[in-house]
C-alpha cells in the first residue's frame, strides 16, 4: 500500500463536508416552486436585452471617432504604408505607428460597398456578438437568470463606450481570452489559439498590450492552481510570450511597443484616459459588480489564487483609466458569476438554450438594416457642406476635436488640423492645440501659424468668441455650430 502525501486525494474521494449532486438534491436538482415562472423569466430577460440592443444599434456613429477611423482606413487603402503611414494634415508631424489599421481598412471598405446601412449592420453584429459571447461565458459558471442579469449590467455599463470604433473589438477579444484561460484552468489544455489572437488584436486596437499582460497573469495563476509538471508549466507560460511575439510580427512590427508608450504619455489630453470616477451614477454598474465580487469572495473560505487574481485584474481595470472600465465590467462579471455559481446548482447549457440565444441574436441583427440612425455628429456638420465645398481644395479649416474628426471623412478635400486622433501629433503640437482651444497665452501665434481660411466651431466655444471679437465674420449658423471666415485683409 502506497503512502499518500498530505492533502493528496484519491480520485472519487470526497473532502469532509462535500456532497454529491444526488446528496444535495435527491433525484436530481430540486424543482423550483414556480416552474413556469422560472422558465419564463430568462426568456423575458433575454427579450428585454435584445430590445435594448436593437434600441442602441440606432447609435453606431454617436462617437465622432468613427469618422476619423473611416478616413484613416481610406488612406490605408489608397496609398498609405502600414509600416510608415502619412499624415492627414501638415499640421501634425509625429512619426506614428498605426495600431488600428485592420478595422479601419474594413470599415472604409464596408462604407464604400454598403454605405451607411452596411456600417449599421456591422455595429449590430459587434454589439450583438459581444453580448451573446459574454452571456455564454457567464453561463459556464451560473444559471440563465443570473447570467442574463450580469450581462445586462455589463451592457448598461458599456453603453457610453459602445459605438462603431475598433476598441469594441478589444472587449470581444478580452471575452475570448477569459474563456480560453477558464478552459485551461478546468482542463489543463494549453490555449494555443491565444497566440494568433495576439496577432489579430495587435492589428485591431492599442489595448493588445493589456491582453498580453492579462494573459501572463492568468497563465501564472493557472500554473499556481493546477500545479502541473515543469514541462506543462513552461508551455502554459509560453502562451503570453507567444502573444507578444505574434504582435511584434504584424506589418507594424516592434514599433507597436513605442506606440503604447506614446499613448500613455498623452493621456492628459484625452478624457478617456483619465482616472475614472467610480462613485457616480454613470459608474453604478461598475460599482455594483465590484462590490458584489468582493463580498462574494470575502464570504468564501479557501479562495483559489485564480479567483483572487481575476478580482485583482478587474480592480486594476477599474482604476487605470476610463478606457479600461469596459474591461473591468467584463472581468468582474465573470468573477461574480463564478462565485455565485458555487452557491447554487447550475443547469447545463443545452441545445435548446443555444437555439434561443441564436434566435434572439438573429432578431437583433434582422432589425439592423431598418434602423433610423440617431445621435450622428455628422448630421450637425452636413448643413455646412455647400459652404465648405466652395472653399478651394486644401483650404485649412480650424475646428474643435469632434467637428474636425467628422470633417476628415465628410470633406476630405480640406486640410483639417484638429481632429482628435492623438497618435499623429507630437507632444508639443498637442500642447499648442489644447492651448488654442483654451485661449492660453500664445494661442494667437498658434492660430497665425495655422493660417486657416475658415473656422467651424461650436458657437459657445472660447475660440469662436475670440475670433468674432477679432473681426471674423459669421458665414453660416446651424444648430450649435457656426462657420467663420477671417476679415478680408487676412483671407
Amino acid at each position: 500500500m502506497t503512502a499518500r502525501a498530505p492533502g493528496e486525494r484519491i480520485p472519487g474521494e470526497r473532502s469532509p463536508g462535500e456532497r454529491t449532486l444526488d446528496e444535495r438534491a435527491p433525484g436530481g436538482p430540486a424543482e423550483p416552486r414556480f416552474p413556469l415562472v422560472a422558465r419564463a423569466l430568462p426568456l423575458a430577460g433575454g427579450a428585454l436585452l435584445t430590445a435594448l440592443l436593437i434600441a442602441w444599434d440606432r447609435r453606431p456613429f454617436r462617437a465622432f471617432d468613427t469618422y476619423f477611423h473611416l478616413r484613416f482606413g481610406d488612406e490605408f487603402r489608397h496609398g498609405w504604408s502600414i509600416g510608415h503611414p502619412g499624415q492627414p494634415s501638415p499640421a501634425s508631424t509625429n512619426d506614428w505607428a498605426p495600431t488600428q489599421w485592420l478595422p479601419q481598412v474594413g470599415l472604409s471598405w464596408i462604407a464604400d460597398v454598403g454605405g451607411r446601412t452596411g456600417l449599421v449592420i456591422v455595429f449590430a453584429v459587434l454589439s450583438t456578438g459581444l453580448t451573446a459571447a459574454l452571456y455564454l461565458l457567464l453561463r459556464r459558471h451560473a444559471g440563465p437568470g443570473v447570467s442574463l442579469l450580469l450581462a445586462a449590467i455589463v451592457l448598461i455599463g458599456l453603453l457610453p463606450s459602445l459605438s462603431l470604433r475598433p476598441q469594441v473589438l478589444s472587449y470581444a477579444f478580452l471575452i475570448a481570452l477569459l474563456a480560453a484561460w477558464d478552459s485551461a484552468r478546468r482542463t489543463g489544455r494549453v490555449p494555443w489559439l491565444l497566440v494568433p489572437l495576439g496577432w489579430l488584436w495587435a492589428t485591431c486596437h492599442g489595448m493588445w498590450i493589456i491582453g498580453v499582460a492579462a494573459s501572463a497573469l492568468l497563465a501564472v495563476l493557472v500554473v499556481l492552481e493546477r500545479r502541473p509538471d515543469r514541462r506543462r508549466a513552461v508551455v502554459l507560460l509560453l502562451v503570453p510570450l507567444g502573444m507578444l511575439a505574434a504582435a511584434l510580427v504584424t506589418p507594424v512590427g516592434p514599433r507597436l511597443l513605442t506606440a503604447v508608450v506614446q499613448v500613455n504619455s498623452r493621456g492628459r489630453y484625452f478624457a478617456e484616459w483619465g482616472v475614472p470616477e467610480i462613485l457616480t451614477l454613470g459608474s453604478a454598474p461598475l460599482a455594483v459588480l465590484l462590490a458584489a465580487a468582493v463580498l462574494l469572495l470575502v464570504r468564501r473560505t479557501g479562495v483559489a489564487p485564480y479567483d483572487i487574481g481575476l478580482l485583482a485584474l478587474g480592480g486594476a481595470f477599474s482604476v487605470y483609466s476610463g478606457r479600461t472600465v469596459p474591461l473591468a465590467l467584463i472581468t468582474l462579471a465573470v468573477v461574480v458569476a463564478a462565485q455565485w455559481g458555487r452557491r447554487r446548482e447550475r443547469p447545463p447549457t443545452g441545445m435548446r438554450e443555444y437555439a434561443v440565444v441564436a434566435l434572439l441574436a438573429g432578431a437583433a441583427l434582422a432589425a439592423a438594416p431598418f434602423q433610423t440612425v440617431v445621435e450622428d455628429p455628422a448630421d450637425d456638420v452636413r448643413p455646412f457642406a455647400a459652404a465648405l465645398a466652395a472653399l478651394p481644395d486644401g483650404s485649412r479649416v480650424v475646428t474643435d476635436w469632434p467637428t474636425g474628426g467628422v470633417l476628415l471623412w465628410t470633406e476630405p478635400q480640406l486640410d483639417v488640423p484638429l481632429h482628435g486622433y492623438g497618435d499623429v501629433y507630437t507632444d508639443d503640437e498637442l500642447e499648442r492645440y489644447a492651448g488654442l482651444a483654451r485661449l492660453e497665452p500664445g494661442w494667437d501665434q498658434t492660430l497665425a501659424r495655422l493660417a486657416p481660411r475658415a473656422a467651424l466651431l461650436p458657437e459657445d466655444e472660447r475660440l469662436s468668441y475670440a475670433l468674432r471679437r477679432d473681426g471674423w465674420q459669421v458665414l453660416q449658423r446651424s444648430g450649435d455650430l457656426v462657420l467663420l471666415v477671417p476679415p478680408a485683409d487676412e483671407a
